[in-house]
């Protein structure tokens, strides 16, 4: 059985729900988040980085939310989650790059200067500036989406679940999500799901709630 150490408020979300849609048995380990979880001892000897999620599969344990989402998409449901066809594969692993490096970034970092930084610390224009990016990233999003409601071959795969777990924060950025009318459409249709509902805090799916 696979082992999955995470947290109901951290990137681990991405990882859980992708066990969920893939259907596999997983035990979860539940980290707390500072000196006495994932920076302590004991979880330093399992992921030197000290952040969740980590899997754990027979042996193989990995980290980085990302690359496990993808191993567990294609190793367990490579005609449910994962795709067949290279060009598709190479579109999964675009959007799921993008994910990280364009839209997280700006969900991020508009988030620390809207909400997390103490007020003294926090500066407008900064908030401002990502909150546009924020937006640049939505409208290309926006853009991508097929007719079919998706990004890559027709269906529902990680590609989307990665994007749309990315998206879950933008409420902390101070970005509504309803001034990008496609982009809501899907991220409520894929956080409906059956196993996102399984694998997110009630708190962080209702403001998505239909």
């Amino acid at each position: 059985m696979i082992k999955f150490y995470g947290n109901p408020y951290s990137r681990a979300n991405r990882v859980r729900w992708a066990l969920e849609e893939a259907g596999v048995a997983y035990t979860e380990d539940t980290i707390e988040l500072g000196a006495e979880g994932t920076r302590s001892a004991r979880f330093l000897a399992i992921n030197p980085n000290g952040h969740v999620p980590v899997l754990d599969d027979d042996g193989l344990v990995l980290f980085e939310s990302v690359p496990i989402s993808l191993y567990v998409a294609k190793q367990y449901a490579p005609e449910g989650l994962y795709v067949r066809d290279v060009r598709d594969e190479a579109r999964v692993l675009q959007w799921s790059v993008w994910a990280m490096t364009e839209l997280e970034k700006h969900i991020e970092t508009a988030s620390l200067h809207v909400t997390w930084l103490p007020a003294a610390a926090r500066s407008a224009d900064k908030a401002r500036s990502e909150q546009a990016e924020v937006a640049r990233c939505l409208d290309i999003l926006g853009a991508a989406i097929g007719s079919d409601g998706y990004l890559v071959a027709g269906r529902f795969t990680v590609a989307d679940l990665i994007v749309t777990e990315v998206i879950t924060n933008i409420v902390h950025a101070g970005v509504r999500l309803g001034d990008y009318p496609a982009v809501n459409r899907y991220v409520r249709q894929n956080l409906a799901r059956p196993a996102a509902r399984k694998a997110f805090a009630d708190d962080i799916v209702q403001p998505f709630a239909a």
